[in-house]
């Protein structure tokens, strides 16, 4: 009998102490909605002084069966080493919105702002992704190798599907198609490659005219 209640002793002190285990960390996400959030709300975040991003309104937003969702701002905040619930709800609690949830990915929960990895959901334009108090979020934004490479094989057989011969009209595709990853690796990295991909369809269009 006495080892037995010892047993049963420890299993209850192994689940209180599972019970009392402190979730900690330094980047945290939470909702904010218009319709209860005080005006300032913006300038609430702010005076923290920490560094915070804001998603796009999500006014289209759906629910499984198909209603549709309050409009609400998507907001990941980020602390220079790893706090806990409280802590934060202690910088927030006058937004009035739904307790924060600790982030896991914070590149991956910025994507989801614009619903980048979710083409089953509504998406909203990188542009209209906030950063706040120096958050810099353009490392969310970029492509990892193997990435990249699917989106050059992307982008050959649309210059050659498409017979486009020149940088102008490829860009101004990127532009009007809302195509940010195509057009940031036209722009800031196989610029080169890309142009000799046009050059080339330029010399198969008109290389025969010119002799």
């Amino acid at each position: 009998m006495a080892e037995n209640k010892k047993k049963n002793g420890n299993k209850i002190k192994k689940q209180n102490n599972k019970k009392k285990k402190i979730v900690k960390g330094r980047d945290w996400t939470f909702i904010v909605y218009p319709e209860s959030a005080p005006k300032n709300w913006r300038e609430i975040l702010d005076d923290t002084h920490l560094e915070w991003v804001e998603s796009p309104l999500h006014d289209k937003d759906v629910n499984p069966d198909g209603t549709k969702k309050k409009p609400h701002w998507h907001i990941l905040i980020r602390f220079e080493g790893p706090v806990t619930i409280k802590n934060v709800e202690g910088y927030i609690e006058s937004l009035n919105g739904p307790k924060p949830q600790k982030v896991g990915s914070a590149k991956g929960m910025v994507r989801y702002f614009a619903h980048l990895d979710n083409p089953e959901k509504h998406p909203y334009a990188i542009d209209d992704i906030k950063p706040h108090n120096g958050a810099d979020i353009a490392d969310f934004f970029k492509l990892t190798t193997s990435q990249n490479l699917a989106a050059m094989k992307d982008i050959f057989k649309f210059i050659k599907k498409k017979e486009i011969d020149n940088y102008i009209d490829f860009l101004d595709f990127c532009l009007t198609q809302g195509n940010d990853d195509w057009f940031d690796i036209a722009i800031n990295h196989n610029t080169l490659a890309i142009n000799k991909m046009l050059d080339a369809m330029w010399q198969k269009h008109h290389g025969k005219k010119l002799r």
